[in-house]
């Protein structure tokens, strides 16, 4: 079989070997059941001369979020989750996250039980499944839930251009 290539950066980038890596990726990151993971753990598990940083990122662009720092698997990628509108309920904490630094559970609580109230598709994330999904990514700390693992500042400036989007 023959697998295309694309420049990017300078360097060539044999998609079929993106794509292979992209399906370690999902199965390392489906392990974690949603953890975030720093990319120095996750490229400590390919070799360099093997899998450029570029490579590595690429792969990761097409199975994960970046969050602070760290890779979690898209949520539409996990397994764990069983419904679309858990998936939904994933993204929004991740975000959260990303954007704020913390999770307020009861906030969330209220706004999927007035979402319930209006859409029965909602009605399966109650209390106990936020906090179940939420333990999947935080910890609670003061009151609010915060990223069990903590952010990743070296990623950041060693990849400015990745982590800026």
């Amino acid at each position: 079989p023959t697998s295309e290539s694309t420049t990017t950066a300078g360097e060539d980038v044999d998609e079929t070997a993106v794509a292979e890596l992209a399906s370690k990726l999902v199965v390392l990151l489906q392990e974690g059941l949603g953890k975030m993971i720093p990319f120095s753990v996750l490229r400590s598990n390919f070799h360099t001369e093997k899998v450029s940083d570029e490579m590595l990122i690429m792969a990761l662009s097409s199975c994960a979020v970046l969050v602070r720092g760290n890779f979690a698997l898209k949520s539409s990628l996990a397994q764990f989750l069983k419904k679309d509108v858990m998936k939904e309920m994933r993204d929004l904490m991740m975000l959260l996250l990303n954007m704020h630094g913390s999770i307020q559970r009861e906030r969330l609580v209220r706004a999927f039980e007035t979402k319930a109230s209006t859409d029965d598709d909602y009605a399966v994330i109650n209390a106990d499944i936020i906090t179940f999904v939420l333990e999947t990514m935080a910890k609670l700390l003061n009151g609010c839930w915060v990223s069990k693992v903590p952010d990743d500042v070296v990623f950041a400036a060693k990849f400015p251009k990745f982590a800026a989007c």
